[in-house]
C-alpha cells in the first residue's frame, strides 16, 4: 500500500463518518416536526389534555401552544430540538 492510497483510505473515512452525522441530525430533525404534527392534530381534533398525554407518550414536551379561531399551533421540545405545527380544525 501506497502513502496515497492510504490518504485516500482515510479521507474516504472521514467523509462517510460525516455522512453519517448529518443523516442522523436530519432524522431527529424530521422525527421532531412529525411529533408537532402529531400534537398539534391531537389538540384540534380532542383538546389540550389528550394532546399532552400524546406528547408524554412520544417523550416530548409542548412548550407552546396557541389558537387563533379554528387554527391551532404548537411548539414542541424533542431533545434540544424545537418543532412548531399548526392545524386547522373543521
Amino acid at each position: 500500500m501506497t502513502i496515497l492510497s492510504l490518504w485516500w483510505w482515510a479521507i474516504t473515512a472521514v467523509g462517510v463518518v460525516c455522512i453519517l452525522g448529518v443523516t442522523s441530525r436530519y432524522g431527529d430533525i424530521a422525527r421532531a416536526q412529525n411529533n408537532a404534527d402529531a400534537v398539534a392534530l391531537a389538540y384540534v381534533s380532542r383538546d389540550l389534555a389528550a394532546a399532552q398525554i400524546l406528547a408524554d407518550a412520544l417523550h416530548v414536551t409542548i412548550v407552546g401552544t396557541r389558537t387563533d379561531g379554528p387554527v391551532v399551533t404548537v411548539t414542541i421540545r424533542s431533545g434540544s430540538l424545537v418543532a412548531t405545527s399548526s392545524a386547522e380544525s373543521g
